[in-house]
């Protein structure tokens, strides 16, 4: 009973860190640089984004756009004018997904260093899940829902460790190649540094005896 409470507080003050707050000047369209945040994620990641704009002064507008930087820049999300918006996807590759925002200065108004406070917010895996939906759609009791928050944060950890032991696999097959090439070329190099050598004696033997030096 410790352990799922203390499991559970765990997971609490994970996603509470996983929150973050900051400030988005504005700019006019086209002009003003965006404000990116990227996680990596393995294929098949249930992912959960929250994004919130507070209130500032008028004349802001703030878009935001959900991708990764896979070779097929899987998008996951867009939205022109975010107040708050919730977006909920499984990502499509391993890669790094990745959330912009852009503080869009309306025509009319003043370029007066004026800002927008953004608070954004990404769970993924078990995080991600709306356990209040499975609680309420299975009839589950507390226990049993901390129990299936455990289950699946266990599998997404299981998920991760067998990508990265594939990928550890992958990078050494490929160092061994590289190893194998680099072997190959220094063997080559030795074999041409000794025909130039024996090649040089033999032309020095023969200059030298035409010219009965020796």
């Amino acid at each position: 009973m410790k352990a799922l409470f203390l499991i559970s507080v765990l997971i609490a003050l994970a996603s509470f860190a996983a929150a973050i707050e900051f400030d988005l000047p504005a700019s006019v369209e086209g002009t003003g640089a965006r404000r990116c945040l990227s996680q990596w994620l393995p294929k098949g990641t249930h992912s959960k984004v929250n994004a919130k704009v507070h209130p500032g002064f008028p004349g802001q507008k703030v878009s935001m756009e959900i991708h990764d930087d896979s070779p097929h820049l899987n998008q996951y999300g867009a939205r022109k004018h975010v107040d708050e918006v919730l977006f909920r996807f499984d990502t499509q590759a391993h890669a790094n997904v990745i959330v912009c925002f852009q503080n869009i200065l309306e025509p009319g108004y003043p370029a007066d260093g004026r800002a927008l406070t953004i608070q954004f917010k990404m769970d993924t895996g078990a995080m991600a899940e709306d356990f209040h939906r499975v609680q309420e759609e299975e009839k589950l009791k507390p226990m049993e829902l901390e129990l299936r928050r455990l289950s699946m944060s266990l599998d997404d950890i299981q998920e991760e460790l067998q990508y990265l032991k594939q990928r550890e696999g992958t990078l050494r097959d490929a160092n061994e190649h590289m190893n194998s090439r680099v072997k190959t070329f220094s063997f080559f190099s030795i074999a041409v540094l000794i025909s130039v050598a024996v090649y040089q004696v033999f032309y020095l033997r023969h200059f030298f005896q035409q010219k009965k030096l020796i």
